[in-house]
């Protein structure tokens, strides 16, 4: 992707998404594999339009990988009810058609509202086909087509077991690439994209709700203060990394820095984390629901 090699669909290191986000031209390269040939696209990125003061979307292409479509809830008094779907079934495709995602059936839902559709089930290891037809429904404010079902985002996961030095180097990693994103004026990434302490308590809720949640809990915690300890070594005065700079200033210098001079620049920079904080507070509250 954009000429670097991945090993998964999301994340920071080595991934799809990433790539895709910290990409600086206007289109990127997509090298791909297909039924064993290899070949590669230029595709132009897509940029969500984005209400009022929220966030900037930032790049995508749109491509999704493959997640099994599993059933969540049924929604009452709906298509999908009145078909006699159920919770755990597994949607394999529709109108002959299979699917690798939840999304391919949405889309298609969303471009044919009034066809009449056969999906093809699967449940407790039998198959079978379900004739539904979307109609109008709530869906955020708004009415849109659906069959009333939500899905499963889990899905069929299995667990790794990276060892305590790769989860630590790929934090380190992890921070250095969003600094340095941020820091590049080409890049999507901006300040705004950060998340402050309302960002990182809405995670935390967000990974409890999980069958693991504590076992995810303490892994976004290790990730958390790995980024929290090299953020505090930048040479920003107030910060751990700023009196390291200072003390060295002072070697060099044989004297200490005029007092004067260091109330006002750590004074104006704790003013700075704070605005900042404040700033970023300000986005991540229009991302609770």
């Amino acid at each position: 992707m954009d000429g670097k090699p991945v090993r998964r669909f999301v994340g920071m290191n080595d991934s799809v998404s990433w790539d895709v986000v910290r990409s600086e031209g206007t289109k990127i390269a997509v090298k791909f594999e297909r039924n064993g040939s290899v070949g590669t696209v230029w595709v132009e990125p897509y940029r969500a339009e984005t209400r009022g003061w929220r966030r900037k979307s930032v790049r995508q292409l749109l491509i999704y990988p493959a997640e099994t479509p599993i059933i969540d809830k049924v929604e009452p008094n709906t298509p999908a009810a009145a078909a006699g779907l159920r919770s755990g079934d597994i949607i394999r495709g529709f109108d002959q058609t299979p699917i690798y995602n939840p999304i391919a059936l949405l889309e298609y839902i969303s471009k044919h509202p009034k066809d009449r559709l056969v999906l093809h089930v699967e449940r407790d290891g039998a198959r079978f086909d379900v004739p539904v037809k979307p109609t109008l429904l709530p869906t955020q404010g708004e009415m849109k087509p659906r069959i009333g079902i939500q899905w499963d985002t889990t899905g069929i996961m299995s667990i790794s077991h990276p060892n305590p030095i790769e989860q630590v180097y790929n934090s380190v990693t992890s921070t250095l690439k969003t600094i340095g994103a941020v820091a590049s004026p080409k890049s999507d990434v901006k300040l705004q994209h950060l998340s402050g302490p309302v960002g990182i308590g809405r995670i935390y809720y967000l990974l409890f709700q999980s069958e693991r949640g504590w076992q995810l809990a303490l892994w976004f915690s290790v990730i958390l203060n790995v980024n929290l300890a090299i953020l505090n070594m930048l040479p920003i005065p107030v910060l751990d990394g700023g009196h390291i700079l200072l003390a060295v200033i002072e070697s060099v210098r044989r004297k200490p820095v005029n007092m004067h001079v260091l109330e006002v620049v750590q004074t104006s920079c704790a003013v700075l984390i704070i605005g900042y904080m404040l700033y970023v507070t300000f986005f991540d509250v229009q991302d609770l629901p």
